[in-house]
C-alpha cells in the first residue's frame, strides 16, 4: 500500500503562531525541501514570496494573515508539513523578512443620529510617512440603488491625494441601503509612523421615492422641508393596515399614534408643530384579520 502525505504550507510569525495557510494537499510523496522565489524580503503591500518544490510553483504568500490584513513587520516562517498516513509529521522551513511602510486608512460613516452605519478601510505604501492631504468626493448626493446600476451618482468615490480610491455604494455594513439623509464621512489616516490624522466630510443620501425591499415600512421622500404631513408607507402586495407613531431622539413620543386606512398600507404622518431634526417613526402593521403582524421602525428628517 503506498503512502500518501497531508502536505501543508503555512506562514508562522516569530512566536510560533499560525499567520496564514497557504496550501493543502495529498500528495504521494513528502517534500523534504523548497526554494522561495523572488527576494525573500516583502517590502511592498503588492510583495510577495513563491514557494517553489522541483522547478513548480505551489503557493504564493502576499504578507497577509488570515483575514486579508497585513502583518506587521518582522520574521516570518514559511514552513512545509509532511503528515503520513501513520501520523508521522516532518517539517522543513525558510525564512520570510517583513519590511514596509504602509498608511492604514479607516473611514466611518455616521448617520445623523451619531451611529456608525458602515465601516470602510484600506492599506497603501507609504515610504515616506505622508500626510493625508486633502480628499476630494466625486459627488455630493448619492441615490443608491439595489443592483448598483453605474448611474453617476449611486456611489461615492473618495479620492487621495497618493491616487488610493475608497467607495461608499450608500449601504451599511448590513448590506441594505442606508435611509435617506445626512452622513458624516470620518476619515482616519495612519501613517507607517504611526501617527495619525483625521479629516471629516458630509455627504446626502437622497434615495428618490422608491421602496428598496418588499414588505418594508418607507417614508419617501423621508428628507422633508416645507410640509406640514407626509405618508408611512409598506411595499408589500398583501394588504396591511398601518399605525404610526413619531418619537424624537431621546425616544419621547412626539404625536398622538395614527392609524391609515384598513387595507391601504399606508398611514399620514402629521407634522405640524415639529421643530427641524431627526425623528422615529414606528409603524405596527396589522393584517385584515385585524391580527398584529410585526413592527418596524424608519427615520425622517425635518428641515425647516
Amino acid at each position: 500500500m503506498a503512502t500518501t502525505y497531508t502536505v501543508k504550507v503555512g506562514v508562522y510569525n516569530a512566536a510560533g503562531e499560525l499567520v496564514k495557510e497557504i496550501f493543502v494537499q495529498e500528495l504521494s510523496q513528502q517534500i523534504t525541501n523548497f526554494t522561495l522565489l523572488a527576494a525573500p524580503t516583502i517590502t511592498t503591500l503588492n510583495g510577495k514570496v513563491y514557494v517553489e518544490v522541483n522547478g513548480q510553483e505551489i503557493a504564493t504568500w502576499d504578507g497577509t494573515n488570515n483575514t486579508g490584513d497585513p502583518v506587521s513587520n518582522g520574521d516570518y516562517y514559511v514552513q512545509v508539513t509532511n503528515t503520513d498516513s501513520y501520523g508521522t509529521v516532518s517539517n522543513v522551513s525558510e525564512i520570510v523578512k517583513v519590511n514596509r511602510s504602509l498608511a492604514k486608512i479607516e473611514v466611518d460613516i455616521y448617520n445623523e443620529a451619531g451611529e456608525v452605519v458602515r465601516h470602510l478601510y484600506a492599506y497603501v505604501d507609504d515610504p515616506g510617512n505622508m500626510p493625508m492631504g486633502n480628499v476630494a468626493l466625486s459627488t455630493q448626493v448619492i441615490q443608491p440603488t439595489v443592483q448598483g446600476a453605474a448611474n453617476g451618482t449611486n456611489q461615492v468615490v473618495l479620492n487621495f491625494p497618493n491616487g488610493l480610491t475608497l467607495t461608499w455604494d450608500g449601504k451599511g455594513d448590513n448590506g441594505q441601503i442606508v435611509t435617506n439623509g445626512q452622513y458624516e464621512l470620518a476619515i482616519h489616516w495612519t501613517d507607517g509612523n504611526g501617527g495619525e490624522e483625521v479629516i471629516t466630510k458630509d455627504i446626502s443620501v437622497e434615495r428618490g421615492n422608491h421602496p428598496v425591499t418588499d414588505g418594508n415600512v418607507f417614508v419617501a421622500p423621508n428628507i422633508i422641508k416645507g410640509q406640514m404631513s407626509v405618508s408611512a408607507q409598506v411595499n408589500s402586495a398583501t394588504p396591511y393596515t398601518l399605525t404610526a407613531a413619531l418619537y424624537d431622539t431621546a425616544g419621547e413620543r412626539v404625536k398622538p399614534s395614527r392609524t391609515g386606512m384598513m387595507g391601504s398600507n399606508n398611514v399620514p404622518l402629521d407634522l405640524t408643530g415639529l421643530a427641524s431634526g431627526l425623528y422615529f417613526v414606528v409603524v405596527d402593521l396589522t393584517d385584515n384579520a385585524g391580527h398584529f403582524v410585526q413592527k418596524q421602525t424608519t427615520q425622517i428628517v425635518l428641515k425647516r
